[in-house]
């Protein structure tokens, strides 16, 4: 059962599934990615760094050789150089530890991303279960694990192996050599053979960074039946999104209504389809449907023009074409500016007569 459901987890996580699981301290993680980095960083640290490392180790070795030939050892003394050289230590080593911490934090970031949460830290009883433990020996991330190691181990002996080979003659070179000349030559193998080894790695790091960031999504895979249930809680079900519907169907509604005794003219099909038209020449470049409507929508903004003597003209082209073609608050497109306009020119001219008939 176990597996059969894991084989229905079909389905890439949703964002919320993500999201989710970061919240719950659950992220991509790799050990290969920080270790890369921060051997990388000792490298770079090691480069930089490497001429006033040697300058200090040669100045501590003089002078205790120093302090020991002229028999300098009362407890004092003693006390004062580990001081001296602790502080000096200090300096030495704290930008190399400060790099690590860095290059450590960094790593972490380059795989799961900044992520803080506490629940991470909550101790787990079934973390130490033995059938657990067991579970987690014989996964396929522990057996990526395991070839991982192999892999590096390969690579590092291949790359010691290939990189000593065509230079046993200087190293035999080595015994004609002052001591400058044998720690310059040391130093430049060393790096050469550092170098190499930061190279493999990063491209180990590499590979394994798109294994996690593969296996992470693999395993907060979700079935069909769990990617519908999230749709729904988020969505909503289809009969709260029909209430929702409806309730913003009212809510145009009553501004609509609020608006037609506003309107310049009502035009109709005459019966099916109603829309309401508003135009101020000098705030508009163009009249607005300010209202419209079928069927007893229809019969609704006629009755509030009549209520309200907001004119109601016939022209069932006209009322169907506005109808189908303009939403509410848009104005009228430029095909329809003639047969609006000799609409709303002749409500005007019914105003001026309606005028002058009462005076």
């Amino acid at each position: 059962m176990a597996d059969s459901g894991a084989q229905d987890k079909t389905e890439q996580p949703t964002p919320h599934r993500l999201r989710k699981a970061r919240r719950e301290g659950q992220v991509a993680q790799s050990q290969e990615v920080p270790s890369a980095i921060m051997t990388a960083m000792f490298l770079l640290m090691l480069t930089t760094l490497g001429g006033t490392i040697l300058h200090w180790a040669q100045n501590t070795v003089v002078l205790s050789i120093a302090a020991v030939g002229h028999g300098v050892g009362d407890g004092e003394t003693v006390r004062d150089a580990f001081r001296v050289h602790g502080l000096a230590m200090g300096k030495v080593v704290a930008p190399f530890l400060i790099a690590f911490v860095v290059a450590g934090i960094a790593g972490s970031v380059v795989v799961g991303g900044l992520n803080f949460t506490t629940k991470a830290v909550k101790f787990d009883w079934g973390a130490i279960s033995p059938v657990k433990g067991v579970k987690q020996m014989v996964s396929l991330q522990s057996l990526m694990k395991l070839l991982m190691a192999i892999l590096k181990l390969i690579m590092m002996i291949t790359i010691c192996y290939l990189y000593l080979r065509n230079r046993r003659d200087a190293l035999l070179e080595l015994r004609w050599g002052s001591p400058a000349e044998i720690i310059e030559r040391v130093a430049w193998l060393i790096f050469g053979l550092l170098l190499r080894i930061v190279i493999a790695l990063l491209v180990i790091a590499a590979i394994d960074l798109i294994y996690q960031k593969w296996q992470y999504k693999r395993k907060l895979r979700m079935s069909k039946q769990e990617v519908k249930e999230e749709h729904k809680q988020h969505e909503g079900s289809p009969e709260m999104r029909s209430r929702i519907r409806q309730t913003q169907m009212q809510m145009v509604q009553r501004r609509m209504f609020q608006d037609v005794p506003d309107a310049d003219v009502v035009i109709t099909n005459p019966t099916h389809v109603a829309v309401a038209l508003k135009y101020d020449p000098g705030e508009m470049d163009a009249p607005l449907v300010v209202a419209k409507g079928p069927d007893e929508l229809a019969m609704k903004i006629r009755e509030i023009a009549k209520a309200h003597d907001v004119p109601i003209i016939e022209r069932p082209p006209l009322a169907r074409t506005l109808y189908a073609s303009v939403e509410i608050g848009q104005p009228v497109p430029e095909d329809l500016f003639v047969a609006v306009a000799e609409v709303l020119a002749m409500i005007y001219r019914m105003r001026r007569k309606r005028r002058a008939a009462q005076v």
